[in-house]
This record gives structure tokens, sequence and C-alpha cells, in this order.
């Protein structure tokens, strides 16, 4: 490989441990309910963690979007908005399906959209090239892999009916919302494939190459984090637990929020340096290629975090084999960087 296609891949590799580690700081709320956390995370982890870090590292950060056509900018917000409808989803089968179940299914599904899409819109007579091909194959083995892991899920909820009648009920309906959530979800990704003309008017402003990117997220974020915020308003709302926000000794559960934005939003600052260094189908590779490594990553915390216990071998098997795919498909995905 080639030594920018290395750091890429190192970057992406970096990103998605974060990224798969950026949902644990909730399980410290043990006060909260989920819309309580998610509520925190969306006011804190997506607005105003990445506005900070997008003042800090984009010079005259307001002045570039006048630079830019409204149409882009429309864009953006549809995009971000569509990743916000996704990012609910994403909380809710979260609470049905756990941790690595849901990163599978739902990032599988988002790589294969994620990737396709501006290979296809952008880049489409290259879709039959070696590197084309060699995008597509890696999106097929995601897909397999994603396969297995939902086998893994499904048997792994049937062995923990058996052992409990308290067990996580809801699987089908889990398994429909991260499926649904990971095809909104790929649109962020459409937010950094379409958002060139953004960052070039941010490297024109002083932004350097790694941090231009900055200034294509905030625009996608700002509709994307009100879908989060306007849904479990209304849950706490409907429930009557608005209080439970403001409940003596979680006063701390806010900086939970923060820290999962930090983590969450350091790992889409790397990613967007990664592809950069992956050239022109960067969006195309990268973004398969950071969601496999995600799903890599939250089956180690899964396991890590006891998801998998008490389901004896035969939901493992699955779950090892579906693993074993998105490794294959991290490879495929490398490899066609530097094609």
């Amino acid at each position: 490989m080639t030594s920018q296609t290395v750091q890429a891949v190192l970057l992406v590799l970096c990103a998605a441990t974060m990224n798969a580690a950026y949902a644990l700081p909730m399980k410290l709320n043990k006060k909260w309910e989920w819309e309580h956390s998610w509520f925190a995370f969306s006011i804190l982890g997506v607005a105003v963690v990445p506005t900070v870090i997008a003042l800090l590292t984009v010079p005259r950060l307001w002045s570039t979007y006048g630079a830019v056509s409204n149409g882009t900018l429309a864009a953006m917000v549809v995009f971000g908005g569509s990743w916000g409808v996704s990012l609910v989803f994403f909380g809710l089968a979260l609470t049905r399906l756990g941790l690595a179940i849901t990163f599978a299914v739902c990032l599988g599904t988002s790589a294969a959209v994620g990737a396709l899409t501006p290979l296809i819109a952008q880049h489409a007579d290259r879709v039959m090239t070696r590197q084309g091909e060699l995008i597509l194959l890696g999106v097929l083995v995601i897909i397999l892999g994603v396969t297995f892991c939902g086998i893994a899920g499904k048997t792994r909820e049937a062995a923990l009916q058996k052992e409990s009648a308290t067990t996580r009920k809801g699987f089908l309906g889990g398994f429909m919302l991260a499926f649904i959530s990971g095809i909104l979800g790929s649109m962020l990704n459409l937010g950094l494939a379409f958002g060139g003309s953004i960052q070039r008017a941010a490297q024109q402003n002083g932004a350097t190459q790694a941090m231009m990117s900055n200034a294509v997220w905030l625009p996608c974020l700002y509709a994307g984090f009100l879908p989060g915020v306007i849904y479990c308003y209304l849950l706490m709302h409907r429930k009557g637990s608005l209080g439970t926000l403001r409940l003596p000794g979680t006063w701390y559960y806010w900086l939970s929020g923060a820290t999962m934005g930090l983590l969450w939003f350091g790992s889409i600052i790397l990613y967007s340096i990664s592809t950069v260094k992956l050239g022109d189908l960067g969006t195309s590779i990268g973004w398969p290629l950071f969601l496999a490594s995600i799903v890599v990553a939250s089956t180690i915390f899964g396991v890590l975090t006891g998801e998998w216990k008490r389901t004896g071998t035969r939901p493992i098997r699955f779950m090892i084999v579906g693993v074993s795919f998105l490794v294959l498909a991290i490879g495929v995905l490398s490899y066609a960087g530097r094609a």
C-alpha cells in the first residue's frame, strides 16, 4: 500500500474505535431512561461540541457559508435531517438489540448505501474499473457479514429468552429500526461527498486540508440534532419524566452526553481526514471501510460489556463468521484504496 493509504486505514481504525465506544457512557446514567441520555447527547454531542470544534478549526467559519450556493446548503440540511431521524431510530434499536447487533445491521446497511450512491452519482465511469469492482466486492462482503451478524443476534435473543422472562423483547422491530436507520444514516456521508464547495470555501478562509470538512458538518448537524431533541422531549413529556433531567446527583450525566459527542465527532473528523488521503473515491472507499471497522470494534465492546453471556456457542459462532466477513471486507476496501 502507499503511505497515504496506510495513513488513511490507520485513521479509519482509530475513528472506528472511537465511534464504537461513543454510546458506552450512556450505561453510566443509571437514573435516566434512554430518552434522557439521548436528549443530552443530541444537544451537547451533536450540536454544541461540533460547533466549538468547528469554530476552533475553521477561521471565519460563518462567512464560509456565504460563499456557497443556497442549493448546496439546502442539500446539507436535507442530508442532515435524514441522518437525524436515523439517529433516533438507532437509539431505539439499541434498547431492543444491544450494542453489537444494532451496529452490525445499521452500519452494514449504511455502508452499502453510503458507498454506492456517491460512486454511481459522481464517478459512474469508474464503476466497472478495477477499483470500482473492488468497492462493489467490499460492499457485498459487508452485506454478507451483516447477514450473519443478524442471524447471531436472533439466535442470541432466543437463547436469552430461555434464561429469563424479562429479557429484551422486540427483536424484529429493533431489526427494522436499525435497517431503516442504516439507510437514512448514509445521508451523513452524502453530505461530505456533495459538500465540496463548502470545503473549498473553508480552505480559502484559512482552514487546513485536515480540518476543512468541519465546516461541512455543521449545516448537516444543525438539521440533524433537531429530530432527536424533539422526539426525546415529546417522549419525556408524555411520560411525565421531564423532571428526571434535574434529579439530585445526576448533574454529571450531562457530561456523559458531552463525552459521547467528543468521541463521536472526533471519529467523524478522523474519518473526514482519511477520505482526503484516499483520493477522488475517498467517500466511496472510506465510508464502508469506516463502518465495517466500527462493527468489528462494537462487537468487541459488546463482548466486553457482557452482551453475549449465557447465550451458548451457536450465536457466537454466527457472530464470528459475520465479523470474519467484515474483516475480509476491510482488507478488500483497503486494497481498493491503492488500486
